[in-house]
């Protein structure tokens, strides 16, 4: 391998493992005092695409996706049916909570926990997974930006 691919894998897979440890660090509070969170998977996904997609729209020139173009159009568009699952996500936590009551998770907890837990797990979700929604939004628009520049940087207009 060249020294520039082994720089990008190296870059790329660092930003993973960092993105995986973040993930397991937000959810763990959950994990340890509301095991039975039914929203554990859409989470680690918002925390996951969250952090992926952003490092995508400010590092593209430095990563590995820069000059592939044809894997960012399909990326662009496999960002439509994810952003359509993570609205869906966050709608059902809402629903969840407008039907079962603002308490529905923390009722066997001690109460200072439980109010604790409570905002917790309100605001990172929120937090989370409107990072996601956004980032992923914006990202297809990166894409088609960054395809233009490569296209006029050989020399065609």
């Amino acid at each position: 391998m060249p020294a520039k691919q082994t720089t990008a894998a190296v870059f790329e897979l660092t930003w993973w493992a960092f993105t995986l440890v973040l993930a397991g660090l937000v959810l763990l509070p959950l994990y340890s005092t509301v095991p039975n969170f039914p929203f554990f998977v859409p989470n680690f996904v918002y925390v996951v695409v969250a952090v992926t997609v952003t490092r995508y729209l400010f590092l593209l020139e430095v990563s590995w996706l820069r000059d592939r173009l044809v894997v960012g159009a399909l990326l662009a568009l496999a960002l439509v049916p994810l952003i359509f699952y993570m609205v869906q996500a966050f709608n059902a936590f809402i629903i969840y909570f407008d039907e079962r009551g603002p308490d529905a998770l923390i009722r066997g907890l001690e109460a200072e926990t439980g109010i604790t837990m409570d905002k917790y797990m309100h605001a990172e979700y929120r937090f989370f997974g409107v990072w996601a929604v956004v980032a992923s939004a914006v990202m297809p628009f990166r894409l088609i930006y960054n395809a233009w520049v490569r296209y006029r940087a050989r020399g065609r207009r």
